[in-house]
């Protein structure tokens, strides 16, 4: 307890009184006092305007302290005859202290009725809403994404709803996450080579130095993503997410095949078995009988 003491950090209390509730409590969570009670009391000062403040300004105090506010509001009572305003001989008035416990306990909905307009635009809507957003036009986002990227792209969901499944959806969906514009090849594979299912011939494929045993996919139905940064300027959980989008995104009976930006200069791609190259077939290579059981 008494390190806790001893840690704690001695702040000074901003002067609120006279601001809007709203930079009011900028301003105190800004100066490390972020519990904040907020009180109403009847005033004609304009609607939520701060009226009183304690700790008073200047005052030192440890940053968990609390701080009271009062603010400026009409009330309920206004809605009411005028009978039920009259006060007692002391100015004391029990229908007015009764309708400020209502306004108390209420106001977060008033509130929320009067900003509701927040919660349909992606770019103020609180976090948590956005997941119930992105359903009113069936888009998917998953909750790991950055915050950012999801605002942006539920914010265009109607536009790549029209265009899915296609090159363009596909480039605006990539671009609204990464930022960066990928250039897609439609009708292309970066492959070239045979498939071992006795269709070598009809390909028009040859074993040899340059041959590769490529996996059974029909180039009419394959496209090349390239997106425009190196690999080794972009992070694992991106490469992740790029992967997840394009398998959201593309035909389902398509293939594709995902490139970075490389560097000038030839470059191997080392991603299938190549005949003379790595696999040892035709290397000094030779046939092997298998023997039986040894004779004594």
């Amino acid at each position: 307890m008494v390190t806790e003491a001893l840690n704690r950090k001695v702040v000074r209390v901003p002067d609120v009184v006279g601001r809007p509730l709203e930079k009011a409590r900028i301003l105190l969570e800004d100066s490390g006092l972020p519990q904040i009670v907020i009180l109403y009391r009847e005033s004609y000062e304009d609607r939520d305007t701060v009226l009183e403040q304690r700790p008073a300004r200047g005052q030192m105090v440890y940053e968990t302290t609390e701080v009271t506010i009062w603010v400026a509001r009409r009330g309920y009572l206004e809605h009411l005859p005028a009978i039920y305003r009259r006060s007692d001989a002391v100015g004391r008035n029990l229908v007015r202290e009764l309708c400020f416990v209502f306004e108390h306990m209420f106001d977060s909905v008033e509130q929320n009725l009067t900003d509701g307009w927040r919660f349909y635009d992606p770019h103020v809507a609180p976090p948590e809403f956005l997941e119930w957003l992105s359903k009113w036009t069936a888009f998917t986002t998953d909750l790991d994404w950055p915050e950012e990227q999801r605002r942006a792209l539920i914010k265009r969901a109607v536009d790549l709803y029209r265009i899915r499944g296609t090159r363009k959806g596909l480039a605006l969906f990539l671009k609204l996450f990464t930022g960066h514009e990928p250039d897609i090849e439609e009708n292309k594979w970066p492959f070239k080579g045979f498939r071992v299912e006795g269709e070598g011939a009809e390909q028009g494929a040859r074993i040899a130095l340059d041959t590769v045993i490529l996996p059974p996919v029909d180039v009419a139905h394959c496209f090349v993503v390239t997106m425009p940064i190196k690999f080794e300027d972009v992070t694992t959980e991106m490469v992740i997410r790029i992967h997840q989008i394009i398998q959201l995104e593309k035909p389902a009976h398509t293939h594709y095949y995902l490139k970075f930006l490389e560097e000038k200069g030839e470059t191997e791609l080392r991603e299938f078995f190549a005949i003379g190259l790595r696999s040892g077939i035709g290397i000094g290579a030779e046939v092997v009988q298998e023997s039986g059981e040894e004779k004594p």
